[in-house]
């Protein structure tokens, strides 16, 4: 049983690490002027990242039909979410270094005219120097950002990144409608969706098209970025109390 949840542990972090790293190509967008190529390699990023999905979903099942029992799993959850939130925060703290890489991967686009082609190039190590790449000035504070933004995004993200654990742990506790429950999958994974696509990214867009030469732009994305790691730690909370509530 450790083996599945450690398949869990390794998909679910790679998943969300992979998609927290995927803000930095909106950040190289704009600092580079290649808004439209920033925004679309995120988004193929972010689909990509989908691909870790369906290894991680296999292993839950088959604890939660091997009869794990909740306490089990709510511990997992607390792993998995803790264990996420730690990979963001390093992602946060290196932000800068993310959004270099970016830069470089449109640099051998424009050589290769291929995506993967010039993401493979980079895993290779592969140098070039076009042009002088654009640094992160600085960081904003965190009292610049926008709270209303911060907590859109924590309950967008607290969903797209917990839907499934939160259904699979009704699962458990309903075993004879386990089948059912578990499609409630969905239903928490489309609250965050429709948050992301009728709020979170326009805003974001918006504010990127903007040719204001001011930091609001930066303000927005490390607002979704914060939120994203509220979200973790909302998790984790919850996870816990209710670990500690049924124990």
């Amino acid at each position: 049983m450790i083996y599945f949840v450690l398949i869990a542990l390794v998909f679910y972090v790679t998943m969300q690490f992979v998609e927290t790293v995927s803000f930095g190509s909106r950040l190289a967008g704009k600092l580079v002027n290649r808004l439209s190529l920033g925004t679309t390699l995120q988004h193929s990023i972010y689909v990509t990242s989908r691909l870790f999905l369906p290894p991680l979903l296999l292993s839950l099942s088959y604890l939660i039909e091997s009869g794990l029992n909740i306490e089990f799993f709510l511990i997992t959850s607390v792993i998995l979410v803790s264990s996420a939130f730690i990979t963001s925060m390093l992602v946060l703290i290196k932000f800068n270094f993310f959004q270099l890489l970016f830069q470089h991967i449109f640099e051998l686009y424009d050589k290769y005219g291929n995506l993967p082609i010039a993401i493979l190039k980079v895993i290779l190590g592969e140098k070039i120097n076009k042009t002088k790449k654009i640094n992160i000035e600085s960081s904003p504070k965190i009292f610049t950002l926008s709270w209303k933004k911060i907590m859109y995004a924590a309950f967008a993200y607290f969903f797209l990144s917990t839907g499934f654990l939160i259904s699979f742990s009704f699962a458990i506790l309903i075993p004879e409608y386990r089948m059912t429950v578990s499609q409630l999958t969905t239903v928490f994974h489309g609250i965050g969706a429709i948050i992301l696509a009728m709020y979170i990214d326009p805003m974001i867009c918006d504010s990127l098209d903007s040719g204001k030469n001011d930091d609001k732009w930066l303000n927005n994305i490390y607002s979704i970025f914060i939120g994203r790691l509220l979200a973790y730690l909302l998790a984790f909370a919850i996870f816990l109390c209710v670990y500690f509530f049924v124990s």
